[in-house]
């Protein structure tokens, strides 16, 4: 592993804040355990969805820009993606439920 594979402030206040936003966006109202588990569940996505579009850009980027990712840019690209899917997935819903498309929960 590269030596430029160590986390700085700047790396994890990154993280921390790409995580918060994920979190956010991704709560849900309603009955306590309804609630809890599609919260998980949207949190769970967010971050399977984000981890395999990063292995895909990779994967198919890699031999054509010749460039190895660390452990720590994999991970910042994982969560800025993952707090990307959650805001995107808010402003979906968001906007089913203003025309009247997805009954108001």
């Amino acid at each position: 592993m590269p030596k430029d594979s160590q986390w700085t402030n700047q790396d994890k206040r990154f993280v921390i804040e790409m995580v918060l936003i994920t979190l956010l966006f991704s709560m849900r109202k309603g009955p306590l355990i309804h609630a809890a588990i599609h919260t998980l569940r949207d949190i769970f996505a967010c971050a399977f969805y984000s981890l395999a579009m990063v292995f895909i850009f990779i994967g198919l980027t890699k031999k054509t820009f010749k460039y190895n990712p660390t452990r720590v840019q994999i991970i910042k690209w994982t969560a800025g993606l993952a707090a990307f899917f959650s805001v995107s997935q808010f402003i979906h819903e968001a906007f089913l439920v203003l025309t009247h498309q997805l009954p108001h929960p």
